[in-house]
């Protein structure tokens, strides 16, 4: 597959290609023109990581849960970060919807607006905030000990 190389900062700066295994894929059709209609020019959509981030943390979860353990601090930070990460793909996917629906969405009548509203502010709770989740990742997978929240 074809794919853009970016920068920190999410700027295209190369172009590059992968190779995916065909079973890690699902395909939209899109390709909607007067020719080239056999050119394969679909949408490709890859690797559900929010879901996969989730299901590990409430697998980490359970299993130390089974044991009868506290999970240990490492593995606490990256549940920490793979929440915060679930929910910045929810919030980025909640905001293509409300693009693609318009203002209306924001009507107090609009389940989308509810459904905007609650997660914005998930998203933003305390012990999901994605920045200072990945920084306590970071620094546990560094070995740095300070760090800018108790809540691990």
């Amino acid at each position: 597959l074809g794919i853009p190389v970016t920068d920190a900062d999410g700027q295209v700066v190369n172009q590059g290609l992968a190779l995916i295994p065909r079973t890690d894929l699902s395909l939209e059709d899109t390709w909607f023109v007067a020719g080239m209609k056999s050119s394969g020019s679909n949408c490709l959509v890859a690797v559900d990581t929010a879901r996969l981030h989730a299901y590990r943390a409430a697998g980490d979860i359970d299993d130390a849960a089974a044991r009868g353990e506290y999970p240990g601090y490492l593995t606490r930070a990256r549940v920490r970060s793979d929440t915060g990460y679930v929910a910045e793909c929810v919030t980025k996917a909640i905001d293509i919807l409300l693009y693609a629906h318009g203002a209306g969405s924001f009507a107090d009548v609009s389940p989308l607006q509810r459904i905007w509203r609650d997660s914005a502010t998930a998203a933003r709770h305390a012990v999901v905030s994605p920045q200072v989740s990945y920084e306590v990742y970071g620094k546990a997978l560094l070995g740095v000990e300070d760090n800018i929240t108790p809540l691990i």
